[in-house]
């Protein structure tokens, strides 16, 4: 996956550059309901995160949130940092927001970071997901979004779009339908439930690998297009306790 790694430097750059220049969050003290609009969120414990900026983690220390964590639309929370985020509750990101959760070195970070999420991840109309090394205790929701069946520069991110899900720990049913970008890639998961991956409609010929994840229920996959495959990703196939159903059968 030589073009995804390339892909999440750049955004990680990006985020780095902008969050550099944004400086520290002006959000609520910490142990009340946050807001951030741009900049560092700090380590420590608040009730909930509402981010309506460009947000990151900080370098280190872990910031727990008791409640829920929404990403407004358009906005970006970049968990891609050594820091943890430990969220009791549910993950919502709205239209074009963009989610960059969990690192490890497989993501250009030194260690792996253990990043929880205690219920659901949805998005709706995303325009970037990525998702590396995390626990989610419930479901995993995204419908629509990607910015568009094209590879096209994009400079607020410094690559084109693409969204990734990589050696994540879901308890429930992962569901990525509709979502139309660069590329798309679900490797090496591990899935209490049922995978759904359908309508995922990529620019890139080499995307679309959704290989070698675990998954206890089913794997349903139809009307991708390039369809499911292994690409240059070297993966395995995908060991499904139940019935693997559409396209997914050749992988």
């Amino acid at each position: 996956m030589k073009m995804t790694r390339r892909l999440l430097v750049g955004l990680v750059m990006a985020l780095v550059g902008v969050l550099a220049a944004a400086g520290t969050a002006g959000a609520a003290p910490r142990g009340e309901a946050a807001t951030c609009a741009g900049g560092t969120i700090a380590a420590g414990t608040y009730q909930s995160l509402m981010v309506t900026g460009t947000c990151t983690l900080p370098d280190g220390g872990t910031v727990i949130v008791n409640g829920n964590v929404t990403v407004g639309q358009g906005a970006i929370l970049n968990a891609l940092t050594p820091a943890t985020l430990d969220v009791s509750g549910n993950i919502s990101v709205r239209w074009g927001g963009s989610l960059a959760l969990g690192c490890s070195p497989a993501a250009g970070c030194e260690t792996t970071t253990n990043d929880f999420v205690g219920g659901n991840i949805h998005a709706n109309h995303p325009l970037v997901m990525i998702l590396h090394s995390n626990t989610i205790a419930g479901n995993v929701s995204i419908s629509g979004g990607g910015g568009g069946v094209n590879c096209d520069f994009n400079p607020n991110l410094s690559s084109p779009n693409f969204s990734t899900f990589e050696d994540n720990r879901i308890g429930g049913n992962a569901h990525v339908a509709g979502m139309e970008s660069c590329w798309l890639g679900f490797i090496r998961n591990q899935i209490g439930g049922t995978a759904l991956l359908s309508n995922n409609v990529m620019a890139d010929p080499d995307a679309n690998e959704f290989v070698t994840n675990t998954i206890k229920g089913n794997l349903v996959c139809f009307r991708n297009s390039p369809a499911p495959q292994v690409g240059d990703s070297g993966g395995e196939p995908n060991v499904v306790a139940g019935r693997k159903i559409g396209q997914c059968t050749a992988v």
